[in-house]
This record gives C-alpha cells, sequence and structure tokens, in this order.
C-alpha cells in the first residue's frame, strides 16, 4: 500500500511521479510483487498520473469521500503488478 502528499505551492513539478517511480523500484528490490493505493479519491487530479504510470482500478467505493467541496464523492482502489 502506498500514499503520497505533494504541498500545493509544489504541486505540477513532478514530485509525485519521482515519489512513485522510487517507491515502486524499493518495493522490487524490496521483493514485492505490486503496488495497491487503497483510497484515491476520485476527483483527485493524481488519478491521471497514477493511470500514466499503469495502476489499474480495481474497485470503486461509492460515495466514500465527503469532498469539502463536491459532496460525496467515489474513492478507487488503484493496483500495478510489478513483477516481470
Amino acid at each position: 500500500n502506498a500514499g503520497y502528499m505533494v504541498a500545493g505551492a509544489a504541486r505540477g513539478r513532478g514530485l509525485g511521479r519521482t515519489m512513485c517511480l522510487h517507491s515502486q523500484q524499493e518495493a522490487v528490490n524490496l521483493g514485492f510483487k505490486a503496488m495497491q493505493f487503497n483510497l484515491v479519491v476520485a476527483t483527485n487530479p493524481a488519478v491521471k498520473l497514477w493511470q500514466a504510470l499503469a495502476f489499474e482500478t480495481i474497485g470503486v467505493l461509492p460515495k466514500a469521500f465527503d469532498h469539502p467541496e463536491q459532496g460525496l464523492v467515489d474513492a478507487l482502489i488503484m493496483y500495478k503488478w510489478l513483477a516481470a
């Protein structure tokens, strides 16, 4: 399981991508076969990044997150097989 946060002022600089790529390599080095995000808010712009890094949505939790501006929104479970 993994999760990342980037300060608002630092967004758009590739930090999320760098952290995720680093964690994937460390996970492989440690013998892990897969990585999973247990709760990704569906309205989070990072969903596109995770998809670009080959994470797949394997589940949807309907209305699982109470967004302060958008109300109840879905959450995603995203997964990536790491082993070759």
